[in-house]
């Protein structure tokens, strides 16, 4: 049986008790048509808003256990996404380290490997030129000399120099758990619902 159907059931078993005890407690008696017409409504009612106020009751329950669940779920991805800071952070500045230890290897100068930086970092030519406050041609004669140097061709080998080794062909759980990407959680369906 559903829900719905216990608290109609509940209201029908209050109006019968509510009507009994009514009638019970009369002292002279009272045919059925006076009592539906004069006494049944009002236990019809109280027994309809006991129901109700049982059902509502229910109902808010069901949704502090599921707040309280939502809100242990997003305390637990906030501690997750905070390790991942932590762990993205410690590996960036160790790269961060060892591209400054190349560039130094390749001998570009301090304009030059700010150049090369924020040329792995995705920035055209004119980005850098407005960072750098230079020009264009600045800018490309600067990878020009970057490419030379590094034996590289392109911008996009130098980005794979640094960063194809970084991106296993296919993660391995056994070698670091820690650096295995966990599926993104997926909406439950009854919570697209609830919110709709």
């Amino acid at each position: 049986m559903n829900r719905l159907a216990w608290h109609v059931l509940l209201a029908m078993f209050l109006f019968a008790m509510f009507s009994a005890v009514d009638l019970w407690g009369e002292d002279e008696p009272i045919s059925p048509a006076e009592f539906l017409t004069e006494d049944a409504w009002p236990w019809a009612l109280l027994s309809v808003a006991l129901a109700a106020a049982s059902e509502l009751a229910w109902r808010f329950r069901a949704s502090q256990v599921e707040r309280e669940g939502l809100a242990a779920a997003l305390a637990a991805s906030q501690i997750d996404g905070e390790r991942w800071r932590s762990t993205a952070r410690q590996h960036s500045e160790g790269l961060g380290q060892a591209i400054n230890a190349q560039f130094g290897d390749w001998r570009l100068t301090a304009s030059e490997s700010d150049v090369a930086m924020l040329l792995l970092k995705g920035l055209s030519h004119k980005e850098v030129a407005s960072l750098r406050n230079a020009s264009s041609a600045t800018v490309r004669q600067q990878a020009a000399v970057i490419y030379q140097k590094s034996g590289l061709a392109s911008r996009a080998e130098l980005a794979a120099f640094f960063l194809e080794d970084l991106f296993p062909s296919r993660p391995d759980p056994a070698a670091s758990p820690a650096m295995v990407l966990k599926p993104a959680p997926q909406p439950r369906p009854e919570l697209i619902q609830h919110m709709s």
